[in-house]
């Protein structure tokens, strides 16, 4: 009896995983591909349809989702070399699509660097409670 293998490909197309978008991510330099979780991607990238203008504040996708990679890639840079485990610890300022706050909030995510589906390296930003879906 052979068993199924749940992969990243797998978690991505069933929307666990957001892959980050290339273009974005080639700018930041990043040293392998990178997704996110469903979770992160919901609370520091996502802007609602129905999100309520009234902070006065404009909320793009494509900003919040560089921001986001910026801050991934710089601590990933600047712990290069450092023998650090694959799992670290970054903090994002993101306003929350509340529809209410104006001011942008603390946030502390993990960038973790694992074999993907073929033993090449991928990196999942996700919350400090995830783990990996595959």
């Amino acid at each position: 009896m052979t068993g199924t293998v749940y992969t990243r490909a797998h978690a991505i197309k069933d929307g666990l995983l957001i892959e980050a978008d290339p273009g974005i991510a080639e700018e930041m330099e990043f040293p392998a591909p990178v997704a996110m979780t469903e979770a992160v991607y919901r609370d520091c990238v996502a802007v609602p349809e129905a999100y309520a203008w009234t902070t006065g504040i404009r909320l793009d996708e494509t900003e919040r989702e560089w921001d986001l990679l910026l801050t991934a890639s710089r601590a990933i840079k600047a712990a290069a070399g450092s023998g650090r485990q694959p799992r670290l610890a970054l903090t994002l300022y993101r306003v929350p699509t509340d529809g209410t706050t104006r001011d942008a909030r603390r946030v502390t995510l993990v960038a973790e660097s694992s074999p993907g589906d073929h033993g090449e390296r991928v990196i999942t930003i996700m919350r400090p409670t995830e783990r990996l879906p595959y």
